[in-house]
């Protein structure tokens, strides 16, 4: 006889991987409409305009949760604060920073590290210690990753030189990891929508002043296209995005949701294919497989009657 409580463990789960594979789904779009727009709309101005949109989509849904949750002590909200530093302030201008100084090609694979560099944190701060199954995984979906971006050419990989300006990548995938690993804890009192909206308002808050000085002083290319291209970024990447990933932690754990952030890269490339006509070789397909199966083994459960803890799960 199947345990009600079983059921309902099964059904989290289920859930946790549907709203993260969509929200991977739109946040690989992201990049594929961003494209469209690049260089049309100064880039801090952009994540400002972002933020903005996002919580016009945000609010209203959240008002209900906003009335029944705990009114946010002083310390929750230097929490929500921290969050929305890290995790939109920090991570937005690093990023910036990087793919202005650094090639792409480093970018993308330091960037691919956000999911181990998660475990690695949850494990040394927070005394999480992952399986060897999961650990395998990670590797290996690295490892489809660094394919993709290799173009399957190792030697490729061989001739990359690491400069000191990866260094500030690096603290974009460390801030990323800690504000995903923050959204966990403090979604033991807050539900993923009310912790999405303060983070949103934080993270935005602190890019204003600069974003808001670019929207005055340096020149803008408007047209219908970056108009459809800002709402998509906006209210379906910022807004229901962020909202997907943060109920996909709640009922996963940040561990197993970090993971999730390899198929970003891997929907964008599909979409690409779609949208824009880009070609997929041999290599993609490779690539996309040890993905996959890297996933695939790090959502394998360590036992049948494994729960799952908003707090101390992996």
């Amino acid at each position: 006889m199947i345990e009600p409580s079983n059921i309902k463990t099964r059904d989290l789960k289920i859930g946790g991987y549907i709203v993260l594979l969509f929200s991977s789904l739109l946040y690989g779009g992201n990049v594929v409409v961003a494209r469209l727009i690049s260089g049309d709309i100064p880039p801090v101005a952009l994540a400002v305009l972002r933020g903005l949109f996002g919580l016009i989509v945000l609010f209203p849904l959240a008002r209900r949760s906003l009335r029944e949750n705990p009114t946010p002590s002083r310390q929750d909200l230097y929490r929500f604060a921290l969050m929305g530093f890290l995790g939109i302030t920090v991570a937005y201008i690093t990023f910036l920073w990087s793919i202005q100084y650094s090639s792409a090609t480093n970018v993308s694979i330091i960037f691919a590290t956000t999911p181990a560099i998660t475990i690695i944190l949850l494990a040394l701060v927070w005394g999480i210690i992952p399986s060897k199954l999961r650990v395998f995984g990670i590797v290996l979906s690295f490892s489809g990753l660094l394919i993709v971006i290799a173009q399957g050419s190792f030697t490729r990989l061989l001739s990359l030189n690491l400069n000191p300006s990866d260094l500030v990548m690096l603290i974009n995938v460390l801030s990323v990891s800690f504000f995903t690993i923050l959204g966990q804890g403090v979604m033991a009192k807050f539900s993923p929508i009310v912790t999405s909206v303060y983070s949103l308002f934080f993270g935005t808050v602190f890019l204003a002043p600069y974003g808001l000085w670019e929207m005055f002083h340096k020149s803008w290319h408007f047209t219908s296209t970056s108009m459809f291209v800002l709402l998509y970024m906006g209210c379906v990447v910022t807004g229901i995005a962020v909202l997907l990933n943060f109920e996909g932690i709640r009922r996963l754990g940040s561990g197993k949701a970090a993971i999730f952030g390899n198929l970003a890269p891997v929907f964008s490339i599909l979409l690409a294919y779609i949208f824009l006509g880009e070609r997929l070789s041999s290599y993609h397909w490779i690539g996309f497989i040890f993905v996959l199966v890297g996933i695939g083994l790090c959502l394998w459960p360590r036992s049948t009657n494994e729960r799952i803890d908003p707090l101390t799960s992996p």
